[in-house]
């Protein structure tokens, strides 16, 4: 995927908004959103002749930042995060993690499987960052239709991915 430079300042006006809503929404600390942001985008720069997107752009930046949100608060909170879905605390070292690729595509894998307005509100939810009332609106549901649907894709999803990482488990399904 060859970018030139306009094209290139074009994907980062059209993305940069989305994407630093959603990690924002984790971390909540502007400087560092901003830097996590810098980087996936010189990292996106750098590696623009040879990376391979098997999805969305859209889908593959709203990951990458997943990812360094994820790094982040694992570095930051020394190898220790609590999953706030039952899961006792976690030590997970560098080894453990899988790679950010094989998780994505494991991922992508799960959500074909899952019925189609509980794919929709997921992607929606998860990979473009709406909330719950915005994904209402949208599709003009109740929220609490909303939020059923995404309970049985994330019960779905836990369930099929429930041998990758819980650290990462954590990260996808809050």
């Amino acid at each position: 995927m060859l970018f030139s430079k306009n094209q290139f300042n074009a994907v980062f006006e059209e993305h940069w908004e989305v994407l630093y809503k959603a990690a924002y929404s984790r971390i909540q600390d502007q400087a560092v959103v901003e830097d996590m942001l810098q980087d996936i985008f010189i990292d996106l720069w750098s590696r623009r002749d040879s990376i391979i997107i098997r999805s969305t752009l859209k889908a593959y930046l709203l990951t990458a930042v997943k990812y360094r949100v994820l790094k982040f608060l694992h570095q930051k909170n020394q190898y220790y995060i609590r999953d706030i879905q039952g899961l006792d605390f976690v030590n997970a070292t560098e080894e453990e993690v899988h790679p950010f690729d094989l998780l994505y595509e494991r991922l992508e894998v799960v959500l074909q499987k899952l019925p189609e307005k509980n794919r929709l509100i997921f992607k929606l939810s998860k990979l473009e960052g709406y909330s719950t009332q915005e994904i209402a609106d949208k599709l003009d549901i109740s929220s609490q239709t909303v939020h059923n649907h995404l309970t049985k894709s994330m019960k779905i999803i836990r369930t099929e991915l429930s041998d990758a990482t819980p650290l990462l488990l954590y990260f996808f399904l809050p």
